[in-house]
């Protein structure tokens, strides 16, 4: 953004403090909008959850996070075609994922190419995991969520599970379809997540058109994220400076006046961006400011996703064909095809998993990944 005083041209400057995803979507979309940006990480690398590394030990490289996007995620795919990156995803024509169960059975849900939802009450109809009272209960819940039968302010009030409850969801429902969907999207198990935004989802991924297909990464995660946008922002001339961490937020009336780093330096512009994690936001502003204005954040949680990276001494392709597959009725809930001799399997709300051990934890999925996949 530039303005125009007089005969002179003055950029408004923006300094963003973390250097995650969002906190390099933020940089980019100001960047792209000629604004004068300064992004400062705390951490000596970007990206955050989405990051890839060389382990000299695994002998790979690997991703602290595998990624499903979702063909709703408008503005991520703005901020990859800005950096250049949209073309290195994978987007599916129609939903399908297979999963597999601890019985080692295969169930493939897969929609035609129909308009919404009958598209998806095509799929469902097609999908051997559920019975006919179970896909009775799903269409009940998805047309009750389309007609607005459930009120906003009822909604407001419920858990997923609690709607779940109302609305005579089975358990086998709820285990083999919502589930799965629920985690893989809040990261969150279904008594942790609003009913309202699960309603929303619903709306937005399976009932408007072009909105339920997934979207998987071609390549590993810094060369779709981090990479691109640092170097986006430094063909732009934006200041990038990792390794640093800010401090102190300084305030005068209430207005941000400048933000200091751990080295002393003191930065000042416009305007500022906090992307930090809410955990580490109440140190930054003080607690007298934060007490008054931001409390209501006390009530958010951390919710871990624990990925376990295993390298086979041979191919196993013959065993597990696909980029991914979903696992059923076990505590581990995803598999990814990185390399012919390379997979990760993820566990979402991960709370309990990740307060064991290294060995506990491989244990826990190799032994669901030997029962879904003998």
């Amino acid at each position: 953004m530039i303005l125009m005083t007089g005969s002179a041209y003055y950029r408004k400057s923006v300094t963003v403090i973390g250097g995650g995803v969002a906190g390099l979507a933020a940089a980019v979309f100001l960047t792209d909008k000629d604004f004068e940006v300064t992004l400062i990480e705390a951490s000596p690398k970007f990206g955050g959850r989405a990051y890839s590394f060389f382990d000299k030990t695994f002998g790979s490289t690997i991703d602290n996070g595998q990624h499903i996007l979702a063909s709703w995620y408008h503005n991520t795919f703005d901020f990859l075609k800005i950096i250049s990156s949209f073309e290195k995803l994978s987007i599916q024509k129609q939903l399908e994922v297979r999963f597999f169960d601890s019985d080692s059975n295969e169930y493939h849900f897969k929609c035609p190419n129909l308009p919404p939802p009958f598209h998806l009450i095509a799929g469902i109809m097609r999908y051997k995991a559920l019975r006919l009272s179970d896909k009775r209960a799903l269409s009940g819940l998805v047309s009750m969520i389309k007609k607005n039968r459930i009120s906003t302010d009822r909604l407001k009030k419920m858990n997923t599970d609690e709607l779940f409850t109302e609305t005579g969801q089975t358990e086998r429902l709820i285990e083999n379809f919502w589930k799965p969907f629920i985690i893989a999207v809040f990261n969150a198990e279904p008594k942790d997540t609003s009913a309202l935004m699960f309603a929303e989802i619903i709306k937005t991924g399976f009932l408007e058109k072009g909105g339920s297909q997934l979207v998987l990464p071609d390549k590993f995660l810094s060369d779709i994220f981090s990479g691109p946008a640092v170097e986006y922002l430094i063909k732009k001339k934006a200041v990038i400076l990792a390794g640093l961490r800010v401090q102190k937020i300084n305030f005068e009336e209430d207005k941000i006046t400048s933000i200091i780093t751990e080295d002393t330096r003191e930065f000042k512009s416009d305007f500022y961006i906090s992307a930090v994690p809410f955990f580490d936001f109440k140190s930054l502003i003080g607690e007298s400011i934060y007490n008054r204005d931001f409390s209501s954040m006390d009530g958010l949680k951390p919710s871990p996703i624990v990925n376990i990276h295993l390298k086979f001494e041979k191919s196993i392709e013959h065993i597990f064909k696909g980029k991914f597959a979903g696992f059923l009725g076990t505590r581990t809930q995803w598999i990814f095809n990185v390399q012919r001799d390379q997979v990760c399997l993820v566990i979402s709300s991960a709370k309990e998993i990740a307060e064991l051990n290294k060995d506990e934890i491989v244990k826990i999925a190799v032994n669901d990944m030997c029962s879904c996949l003998p």
